[in-house]
């Protein structure tokens, strides 16, 4: 199975925030959802790095990451300086699902470079108000954490209601090693970043070219926040991988990686 590169750390607010890191060129920032950790974008370096550099984080609370808060401000500030630690300039970001959000947030920000922005079945947040109980979405995986641990149980079975039926064993294989990593609050503070967040009262404000990229047979991502989020960006590319679950960058990761380079080239990023 493909190998991420090492772990790397880079210092934040009197903790240690994680990377990994290959390739040389222009930047390309990877942040990844909710069940992964920067392993999740093995496929990416190995397809990308020889072009670009590939960055690929920890978010807040998850892989090797400390926990740095629950709001998506807190995200995106820990993700500003991995980019300030690690000079990274004119960046196209990609966020998978949790990680889009975070993504969105960054193309917002004056003061970083990001020059294109590709969003992997992903939303724009619920919108809740500060405070309401967790989500039942994330709830119920956090009791089923701690009521059975989260080991390779945890993840074979996170894998399996991500991805459509005859998905090969070893892409079930690939996410579920991911997931055995997970621990409770990464689903915490993650899940309140989502519900928190409200992309959408800045995402007329984002400039740069934007690519969206879904999975047909995606069951996390509905049909009514797929919809949300391609009304916010109405000239966004959009690339539906027919047979793809919510993990089309692990499932289908030659067509997926194919539809980042096009993008990259035919925007001049």
């Amino acid at each position: 199975m493909t190998e991420a590169p090492e772990i790397r750390f880079v210092s934040h607010n009197q903790g240690s925030l994680a990377y990994r890191e290959a390739g040389s060129g222009r930047a390309l920032l990877f942040l990844h959802g909710m069940n992964g950790n920067s392993k999740s974008w093995a496929f990416a370096f190995k397809a990308l790095s020889p072009s670009f550099r590939v960055v690929a984080w920890d978010a807040p609370s998850c892989g090797n990451s400390d926990s740095f808060g629950d709001s998506l401000e807190a995200y995106v500030a820990a993700a500003k300086v991995l980019i300030q630690t690690l000079e990274l300039q004119n960046i196209v970001v990609i966020g998978h699902s949790m990680g889009g959000l975070v993504a969105t947030s960054l193309a917002a920000e004056p003061d970083v470079t990001v020059t294109g922005l590709i969003l992997s079945s992903t939303h724009l947040g619920f919108c809740l108000p500060p405070g309401r109980p967790l989500m039942q979405r994330y709830a119920a995986r956090i009791e089923r954490m701690e009521a059975k641990g989260s080991g390779l149980e945890y993840g074979l079975e996170r894998a399996r209601r991500n991805t459509p039926d005859g998905t090969p064993d070893e892409i079930i294989s690939f996410l579920a090693d991911i997931a055995l990593d997970i621990r409770p609050e990464q689903v915490r503070d993650g899940g309140r970043m989502s519900q928190e967040a409200n992309n959408a009262a800045f995402s007329d404000k984002i400039k740069v070219p934007v690519l969206i990229l879904s999975g047909g047979k995606d069951t996390v991502i509905s049909d009514e926040m797929h919809k949300a989020l391609t009304s916010a960006f109405p000239v966004a590319e959009q690339i539906v991988f027919p047979d793809a679950g919510h993990a089309s960058y692990a499932e289908c990761p030659a067509k997926y990686h194919a539809a980042i380079m096009k993008f990259i080239n035919k925007t001049g990023l």
